[in-house]
């Protein structure tokens, strides 16, 4: 027969403690897990859901240019001449292939390339000159106002007044080219005036535009808009009041009604002022306090609805603290480099006491933050892009290793992963490709603080050919060419909570700009309490 276990069916207090040890040890057993970050391709974002955002996106992305595949640390800065006082604006003339670049202060207009060879137009009491080009049988013609001084033309060696009859040019404060013709906005009116069909001097004509804008004020600038009419691309002729009042008008001579008709007048927040707009294709973008706005969007939607088609959407809640701390005194500008899709544009804010700009991707729209860049005005000159700083310097942008000879450091943070468990990281890897390895510090943040980030200093990266150089980005002989390795790297690193994210920051302090492309980070974690 067979024998019965005593015990069967039953279980001991000993047997029972077993039981219960091992399932708490079970229930606490860390289970590992490996998370990826995507490159930050989306940019920096500041608007919508925090805790939804796609991982593309950035909680910070400091002095890290977002291209469409990866993120690239930004190149320096490097000086190339100093006025000695604050530069207002910097303006270009081309003829041919020749171009030259100039500075404007105050009190004078420098060549930007040979301050010291001395001032080439003096004795003046504002330097925010807006300027136009025109071709005429004469040549090509630089000219420009600012609404305080005698204007001037530029005809590539010699400045002269400006000479026209009918209004004093020192009351003209902007100025615009438009169908052959020189347009002006005299100061603080509702009166716009131009010139005879290609010319530099003459006879100008007026008309008001007080009926046209509803809302009061003055009109503020005037614009060429290449507008498809349905018949294809045409140019109108655009006036925006400081209202935000936008009259567009077709045509080409002002003084006909068979040849002069009022478009549609439609309106956007507030342009910030006179040089806040810029050509983006064929469509003209105007700096609002509602963001960056296209102009082609102002015909199809109400003001109210514009904000989620202005350009600075992704940074919305960025742009309007930008906007309630602005300053009269430091005029807010955009200005686009095309060759190397970038919208740069200087504000008055600061982080760590280095000025801030804000610069986008033109051809993407993802955005990022430049510190240490003091942008108070920026021009494209031989196809680079240079800007001028509050004390008179003046620098080629996105070049060398170095800030004018002081490190910069690029800082990552993507958007935060959630999870319905408490996480606890211990360690952070990335995914770089570079001419050599380089140092930087990953670190690890939880439940949406981003605690205070290390600048490491970067051991040399060898040259290589770099960005900026010889070679262009997107020509096909910088990112992915032969000469740039992939590298793989994990540091041990700690955050616990619900939410998690990893962080780079990476310093450039070198004479040559390091290649720096960032693909993808991964983060180990464990969910679970330790015993």
């Amino acid at each position: 027969a067979r024998q019965e276990n005593p015990l069967a069916g039953r279980s001991t207090g000993v047997h029972s403690a077993k039981l219960m040890f091992y399932r708490g040890q079970e229930a606490r057993a860390a289970v590992s897990q490996t998370h990826t970050f995507p490159a930050p391709s989306s940019g920096w974002v500041q608007s919508g859901n925090i805790a939804t955002a796609d991982l593309t996106q950035c909680e910070r992305l400091d002095n890290i240019f977002p291209t469409a595949q990866s993120g690239r640390l930004r190149g320096g800065k490097v000086k190339i001449g100093d006025a000695q006082s604050s530069v207002a604006r910097l303006f270009t003339y081309a003829s041919g292939t020749a171009e030259q670049l100039f500075a404007a202060t105050a009190t004078a207009i420098y060549d930007a390339n040979n301050i010291a060879g001395g001032a080439l137009r003096s004795s003046t009491t504002s330097g925010d000159w807006s300027v136009a080009q025109i071709t005429t049988a004469g040549g090509q013609f630089l000219g420009g106002v600012n609404g305080e001084n005698t204007g001037w033309t530029y005809n590539g060696s010699t400045f002269s007044d400006l000479s026209i009859t009918g209004v004093s040019s020192s009351i003209l404060s902007q100025m615009w080219l438009f169908k052959k013709r020189w347009f002006f906005v005299e100061r603080n009116s509702t009166k716009v005036w131009y010139l005879p069909v290609e010319s530099i001097a003459g006879t100008a004509s007026s008309f008001e535009l007080g009926s046209v804008f509803s809302k009061g004020g003055s009109v503020l600038f005037g614009a060429t808009w290449s507008l498809d009419s349905g018949e294809g691309i045409d140019d109108v002729c655009v006036f925006v009041s400081t209202r935000g009042e936008v009259a567009v008008y077709e045509g080409t001579d002002p003084s006909s009604a068979a040849t002069w008709a009022l478009r549609g007048v439609y309106t956007i927040g507030e342009p910030l002022n006179k040089h806040a707009q810029f050509k983006a294709g064929a469509d003209l973008v105007i700096l609002s306090e509602d963001g960056l706005i296209p102009l082609s969007e102002a015909l199809r939607k109400e003001r109210a609805a514009l904000q989620f088609s202005s350009l600075t959407y992704p940074i919305e809640d960025a742009w309007q603290n930008i906007i309630r701390n602005r300053l009269t005194s430091y005029p807010i500008t955009a200005t686009l480099w095309q060759s190397g899709t970038f919208l740069i544009i200087g504000t008055p804010t600061k982080y760590r006491n280095r000025q801030v700009s804000l610069v986008a991707n033109a051809r993407t729209g993802a955005w990022s933050r430049f510190t240490g860049w003091d942008v108070r005005c920026a021009a494209v000159y031989n196809d680079n892009l240079y800007f001028a700083d509050s004390n008179g310097k003046i620098y080629q942008a996105d070049t060398g290793g170095t800030d004018a000879g002081m490190a910069y450091t690029g800082v990552w943070v993507p958007k935060f992963k959630a999870s319905n468990n408490i996480s606890s990281v211990n360690a952070v890897g990335v995914t770089y490709r570079c001419t050599s390895e380089v140092d930087f510090n990953l670190e690890a943040h939880s439940d949406y603080e981003i605690s205070e980030l290390l600048e490491p200093v970067t051991t040399l990266a060898d040259a290589g050919t770099t960005w900026g150089g010889g070679a262009q980005w997107g020509d096909g002989s910088i990112w992915g060419k032969s000469d740039l390795s992939s590298f793989t790297e994990w540091q041990t690193a700690y955050a616990s909570g619900y939410a998690f994210a990893p962080s780079l920051a990476i310093t450039s302090n070198q004479v040559e700009a390091i290649d720096f492309e960032l693909l993808l980070s991964r983060v180990r974690t464990e969910t679970g309490y330790a015993i």
